[in-house]
């Protein structure tokens, strides 16, 4: 067994060669970690790519119909994610309100499949601080 980073140019040997979210990353920042058997086989992959990861949107009650407040702050962290060198940024949604608002076909989201988890890769990080 090897376990390696595979080389961009190689990605077209992933089954999954043509999912939409391996097609968005950026190769020259992305990691694709494979295991491959003794025959050079992918027996294992995971993606690792750079991500900004939107927390924690809130909007007072009083205003949450109003358009342009929704609007107003939708333009501006589009600015600041773009200001930040991302073309893309993931987020979540746990009411159902929230779920709608970020799956207008206006902003032209993706629903990523699957739980998000949140795991230390560091020696001293705690995934969340609430453990």
């Amino acid at each position: 067994m090897t376990s390696r980073v595979l080389e961009f140019e190689e990605w077209a040997r992933l089954p999954e060669y043509m999912d939409p979210v391996l097609m968005t990353c950026r190769p020259g920042t992305s990691r694709m970690c494979v295991v491959e058997n003794d025959e050079g086989e992918i027996v294992a992959r995971w993606l690792l790519y750079p991500v900004l990861f939107a927390e924690d949107a809130w909007i007072d009650p009083r205003y949450r119909k109003r358009v342009g407040v929704t609007r107003r702050l939708w333009r501006l962290v589009q600015s600041a994610a773009r200001d930040l060198g991302f073309g893309h940024m993931v987020s979540t949604a746990i009411t159902d309100d929230a779920q709608r608002l970020l799956q207008h076909p206006s902003i032209q989201s993706e629903v990523m499949p699957g739980p998000m988890m949140v795991y230390p890769v560091k020696e001293g990080s705690n995934a969340c601080a609430s453990k």
